[in-house]
């Protein structure tokens, strides 16, 4: 079975490199993952993550543009190899593609002033908690008001930049928004902490053809390399300024 395996993936490096390259599909217009900057290039945590896979698959890169709705449609037709463009894994789509591991979870979380004696949701009782308006943080912290007592007062703003101004200013104890907003928030804000584990799940993954699915283990297994040996963070941390 190993041997099938390797010679799965040689195979599969050798059409890549016959082709020129992995072809990444993304949707530049999601900063940080992938935009376009004042040069006119593509840039973004996606990208970075993409040109760092194909260095460890030996392989040359090509980032295909495509609309968000778009991406699967390049799988399906052959105009790229892969999706690496912050995508969520669709759960309509397991017949005919193949997921990896997660790289990044962008869900909601719990932000507190670091010191706080805020540990976990049930220590809001009493509290004052902002949250977006509409978000999945928001229908947890209405849950948590219904659960702890005393309960939680829930403050919704319009955005998360005005529930990160409550939490600064001192007017809440607790802040819930998504992790994106979270960790830029960290970098600009050293006296915040995130509570772990997330509240929500909103993880984003890399997408192949069912076909491809030896491509994809093997980008598995440097997804898991890259966790372990610190890089996919020091990725994370860069682009999240």
């Amino acid at each position: 079975m190993l041997l099938g395996c390797q010679r799965d993936s040689e195979q599969v490096l050798r059409h890549i490199r016959s082709q020129g390259g992995l072809r990444v599909a993304l949707d530049p217009a999601y900063p940080p993952f992938e935009f376009v900057d004042a040069t006119g290039a593509v840039v973004g945590l996606d990208v970075d993550l993409a040109y760092e896979i194909g260095r460890r698959l030996g392989v040359d890169v090509h980032l295909v543009s495509v609309g968000y709705d778009g991406l699967y449609d390049a799988l399906t037709v052959g105009k790229a190899d892969v999706i690496i463009s912050a995508l969520y894994p669709d759960p309509w789509r397991t017949a005919g593609f193949i997921f990896t591991r997660h790289y990044f979870n962008a869900g909601e979380v719990l932000l507190v002033p670091r010191g706080s004696p805020i540990d976990e949701p049930v220590d809001l009782a009493g509290d004052y908690i902002g949250v977006v308006f509409g978000s999945a943080g928001h229908l947890e912290a209405l849950r948590w008001e219904k659960m702890i007592h005393p309960p939680p007062t829930v403050v919704p703003w319009d955005s998360s930049e005005q529930v990160l101004a409550m939490l600064l200013s001192g007017q809440a104890s607790a802040a819930v928004v998504d992790n994106i907003s979270a960790l830029e928030a960290l970098s600009g804000a050293p006296n915040l902490q995130v509570i772990t584990p997330s509240i929500t799940d909103e993880v984003y993954v890399i997408a192949g053809r069912q076909e491809n699915s030896a491509l994809i283990e093997k980008i598995d297994e440097i997804l898991q390399q890259m966790q372990a040996d610190g890089t996919l963070d020091a990725l994370i941390s860069e682009w999240m300024q």
